[in-house]
């Protein structure tokens, strides 16, 4: 047997044959590089290629400007919440995105784009209190105030009572309004009929504990008092912590500038990173985590360069040149043939690897293909939650066709986002984009994938590609098993656990069942589901349905699970006859699981006889 190798597969050039004479460019595509100082004091591009690196020296008319974006990117490290520069000395470099376009008089126009990384900080309740009264005093133009417990601040506002006929609401200034609880309406109701106004002022109180920030809406008691009943409960306190995140993500602010209430607020916190970012808040429904993104404004940068000052020559192709092999119809010319992906894709499955958790993402993975990776389990269905019959729909048709190399693949569904990704990835790799590259809905993606280094891009493929195998193996099998005159269906369904992803097994076969009464055959369907419940254990569930009647039989490895599911039965049970169906038999037993609801291959040839 030929062995193949994996990564000169993965590193082809567009025409499939290495050129170390001329590297091929093509017009306008987006290229990872860097910008190095030089030892002259100059600056150069370099641009790794799968036909070798490319190197460039860029212009002296801007070493000012690149020594400044050079200045600007240098590694920042986060110690103790706050931005402390590393030391190094290593020459500083600038990863880019660069494109190249051919000028009329010879020379070679750049179109370079920086790419620094997000920084992210973890943001302690206390200030996280100080955000967002600065954000709020900022939307609303109000003046906090502070009682005598320091964790405790507040602003007075004036807000809008609108009574209607079954329910009260609050309208505070620049939120959406607050339906209020029985005992708050109770209060409110108090108040009311001594000021007999639908507009008063009210304090907006944020309190910082060991559970977080608890915001809440406080009724003064009189003119010049502080504020005394207190009109939300839990939940909307914390719809209204919510509301206060979205108060300050809608206020873009941008570090480089000068005097604003947010960006002074996160001076005092001891923030201060280098160049140009945008803030963004994130945390949960409760507040007690929170995090601040810190995201780079990107810089853009033309030069024009002659031709002699690479290393070598270059040749532009045009995305619109028949340079290519045969495309399907409607696809654009330029673009990586189907048939050409399809052949890689055929010597790169056999050797994925098909074990654990593949879309796990480790932190020392680049935060580029970490989020790429979230995308791909945010996808999936939640384990944890019932889907409707509209939202498992679409996700088991993007399984049953699910093909790395579809067309017009739907980001919305596990089996969508999966193709779209890989269909990107191998794209990336041969530097000739596929068609998914110009869908709108895929350019989150596109953005992701473009900013890796080869290496990257190729880990990454790996790791999708063996996700997908799962995928592909029970096509086949399904296949395999409608040889025969019983029609057999075999699913295997990814779900999102947590931050653990598993696939769970999905059998529908339809079977012949003799007729009790008439001896006539009968239509039997059966439908038998293995899950992996992690702690729990796996449990498999055979459902068999004729006619009306159902069977149901669950089975289980541990006696916790059995506990459980003997305490759910009658409930399920319940919903089952709601549907119109008679439940005959319904039972949890111990038992052995088997490891897949696959067939197991025993030899290298099937023969029939």
């Amino acid at each position: 047997m030929n062995q193949i190798n994996l990564d000169k597969l993965l590193q082809l050039a567009p025409s499939g044959k290495a050129d170390t004479a001329t590297l091929k460019l093509v017009v306008a595509q987006v290229y990872q590089g860097q910008i190095q100082q030089l030892s002259g004091g100059g600056f150069g591009l370099q641009v790794p290629s799968a036909q070798g690196a490319l190197q460039i020296t860029l212009p002296a008319s801007a070493n000012i400007t690149l020594q400044q974006l050079v200045q600007q990117a240098s590694p920042e490290a986060i110690k103790t919440g706050q931005l402390a520069a590393l030391q190094t000395n290593l020459p500083p470099r600038l990863p880019v995105q660069v494109q190249f376009q051919p000028l009329a008089n010879g020379n070679i126009e750049l179109n370079i784009q920086t790419v620094a990384k997000a920084i992210t900080l973890n943001i302690p309740p206390e200030q996280l209190r100080q955000l967002l009264l600065a954000a709020y005093s900022a939307k609303t133009a109000t003046t906090p105030m502070r009682s005598a417990d320091s964790s405790i601040s507040a602003l007075l506002v004036t807000a809008k009572i609108p009574l209607t006929a079954n329910n009260t609401l609050i309208q505070l200034p620049a939120l959406a309004p607050l339906a209020l609880s029985g005992k708050a309406q109770a209060n409110l109701a108090q108040w009311l009929g001594v000021s007999q106004s639908s507009q008063f002022t009210v304090a907006l109180q944020l309190k910082t504990s060991d559970k977080g920030v608890e915001p809440n809406v406080l009724q003064p008691t009189s003119q010049g008092q502080q504020p005394g009943t207190a009109m939300l409960d839990k939940p909307q306190q914390q719809a209204l912590l919510q509301q206060l995140i979205k108060v300050f993500n809608q206020q873009p602010v941008n570090t480089a500038g000068s005097n604003h209430p947010i960006l002074n607020a996160v001076k005092q916190l001891g923030i201060a990173p280098p160049g140009a970012y945008q803030l963004q808040l994130q945390a949960n429904s409760s507040g007690s985590l929170a995090q601040l993104q810190l995201l780079p404004q990107k810089d853009q940068l033309q030069l024009a360069v002659l031709p002699e000052d690479s290393n070598r020559p270059l040749q532009f192709i045009s995305r619109t040149a028949q340079n290519t092999p045969t495309t399907t119809a409607g696809a654009a010319s330029g673009f990586l043939s189907a048939a050409t992906v399809q052949q890689a894709w055929r010597h790169l499955l056999p050797l994925l690897p098909q074990k654990g958790d593949l879309l796990t993402a480790l932190p020392e993975l680049p935060e580029q293909v970490q989020q790429i990776l979230q995308l791909v389990r945010q996808s999936q269905p939640d384990g944890s939650k019932v889907l409707t019959l509209n939202q498992l729909a679409p996700q088991l048709q993007s399984l049953l066709q699910f093909q790395p190399l579809q067309n017009n693949a739907n980001v919305q569904t596990s089996g969508g986002t999966l193709a779209v990704a890989i269909q990107l990835l191998l794209g990336h790799l041969l530097q000739k984009p596929l068609s998914a590259a110009q869908q709108p809905a895929n350019q989150k993606l596109l953005q992701l994938v473009n900013s890796l280094e080869p290496s990257q891009t190729s880990s990454l493929l790996r790791q999708l590609a063996g996700h997908s195998g799962a995928l592909q193996q029970s096509q086949l099998a399904t296949l395999d098993s409608n040889q025969s005159a019983q029609q057999n269906l075999l699913l295997q369904l990814p779900l999102q656990q947590g931050e653990h992803s598993v696939f769970s097994q999905i059998q529908l076969e339809q079977r012949e069942a003799d007729g009790k009464e008439t001896g006539e055959k009968q239509t039997q369907w059966q439908l038998t589901m293995r899950f992996d419940l992690q702690q729990l254990g796996p449990l498999l569930v055979v459902a068999k349905l004729q006619q009306q009647q159902l069977q149901l039989q669950f089975y289980t490895e541990q006696t916790a699970t059995k506990q459980l599911a003997d305490k759910f039965l009658p409930l399920l049970k319940e919903r089952c006859n709601m549907q119109g169906l008679i439940v005959s038999e319904a039972d949890c037993v111990l038992g052995k699981i088997p490891e897949t609801l696959l067939p197991r291959a025993n030899s290298l040839l099937a023969v029939k006889v």
